[in-house]
């Protein structure tokens, strides 16, 4: 595996803040408006495994990642509802790109749960900086007590987004116990190996980052288990952000399923925009039909349009009853915390059905990889095998919590 340098895909930020008045309605027109732009690179997307700078630069100036920040860092204090609305329009014209929006933004959330002194570090001096990495423990990685914080040495693989954050995460063993705590260091202190060549989501740069004896200061270092409890310690830090009682992390996968949903949807578009002048090879005598006439594709084709537009308005749902309940400072209960990872994997689970009923419809041509409905569906089948979007599990958590 080569080792690379990131630092040349950074984008600077030395630009102001978005302005702290964009509405929920103005970012989801935003990401609308990016559709067009995003469906134009998508292939070079797939093909360079990693979103340009450019675009890259434009999430930022539209505001997108400052969509779960608090307002004392530029932030615009929004819900998971408008959140997953964004993911899933900009996962319409590139689901790579929608991902990488999905981790950025929402990894503000695990900022938020460290000291004022580390939120100061990481946002007073850049408003746009982010936050990437892995927070499942690799329990080979060592951390090694010092005087003033630990030394850090490990390997973390998927860090999705890591080609453009200033700031990485990662969670280690450390302590007597071995017990898991979440580290945060400067991108800088890292070294990028690029391994990430795969089928689907291909440009999301999920690559793993290597650190080897770092010092990490005693700040910027704190217990795995006590996110959650340390979340709702820091609310009296940002009172008028409502997201900050929102249920860590199980709400915050929302959007993951949005991106899923939202490649579908788009793969059901250029489906519709195109049909009116494909043809299939109907015998082996040449004869031809178009598909825009054919019975069997009007019908499979509504139902897998049909089955992403119910998808699509379930995540709605979810995320806006769980956005309402922050808004009403009320914790989610078990179960309805239980519902929504059901109901996540279970609109990625439609996502993939629809976008794989699609691509039965395009025929051959659907075989070229730089197809959009093959892309599209390489990117579903990607996402349905995150680890919180798993099905049986999702079911087995809600009839524990029902039952």
């Amino acid at each position: 595996m080569n080792a690379m340098t990131s630092e040349a895909t950074r984008v600077a930020a030395a630009r102001p803040a978005p302005s702290p008045d964009l509405t929920a309605d103005e970012m989801v027109a935003a990401a609308e408006a990016m559709i067009p732009l995003l469906r134009e690179r998508a292939a070079d997307v797939d093909a360079d495994r990693r979103i340009s700078a450019d675009t890259y630069r434009r999430l930022g100036d539209a505001g997108f990642f400052h969509m779960l920040k608090p307002k004392k860092y530029g932030g615009l204090e929004l819900s998971e509802h408008e959140h997953a609305r964004v993911a899933m329009n900009l996962a319409r014209g590139c689901t790579s790109t929608a991902w990488v929006f999905s981790i950025l933004s929402s990894d503000n959330t695990a900022i938020l749960a460290f000291p004022e002194e580390v939120q100061d570090e990481i946002w007073g001096p850049d408003t746009f900086a982010t936050l990437a990495g892995n927070t499942n423990m690799n329990p080979k990685a060592v951390a090694k007590r010092v005087p003033g914080g630990y030394r850090l040495t490990g390997q973390w693989g998927f860090c999705s987004g890591s080609d453009f954050s200033e700031w990485l995460i990662f969670n280690a063993p450390a302590g007597d116990d071995g017990e898991g705590h979440m580290f945060v260091l400067p991108h800088s202190d890292a070294e990028t190996i690029d391994d990430w060549y795969p089928t689907g989501m291909r440009g999301t740069g999920s690559r793993t980052m290597s650190v080897t004896d770092v010092f990490v200061p005693e700040h910027r270092v704190q217990l795995a288990k006590d996110t959650v409890h340390k979340l709702k310690e820091r609310r009296a830090l940002h009172p008028t952000f409502d997201t900050m009682w929102a249920t860590w992390p199980s709400n915050g996968r929302f959007p993951f399923a949005s991106c899923a949903v939202g490649a579908a949807w788009g793969a059901a578009e250029h489906f519709a925009e195109t049909v009116g002048t494909s043809t299939r090879v109907a015998n082996a005598l040449g004869g031809a039909v178009r598909l825009s006439e054919s019975d069997y594709v009007a019908s499979e084709f509504a139902q897998a349009q049909g089955d992403t537009e119910m998808a699509r308005l379930l995540i709605e749902k979810r995320s806006l009853q769980a956005s309402e309940r922050a808004r009403a400072r009320v914790e989610s209960t078990e179960a309805e915390v239980a519902r929504d990872l059901r109901d996540n994997a279970l609109s990625t689970r439609t996502a993939l059905r629809s976008v794989q009923q699609i691509f039965s419809l395009v025929g051959a041509r659907a075989g070229n990889a730089s197809h959009p409905v093959s892309r599209a569906k390489r990117d579903v089948e990607m996402i349905s095998h995150h680890v919180t979007l798993n099905w049986r599990q999702g079911a087995v958590r809600y009839l524990s919590a029902v039952s």
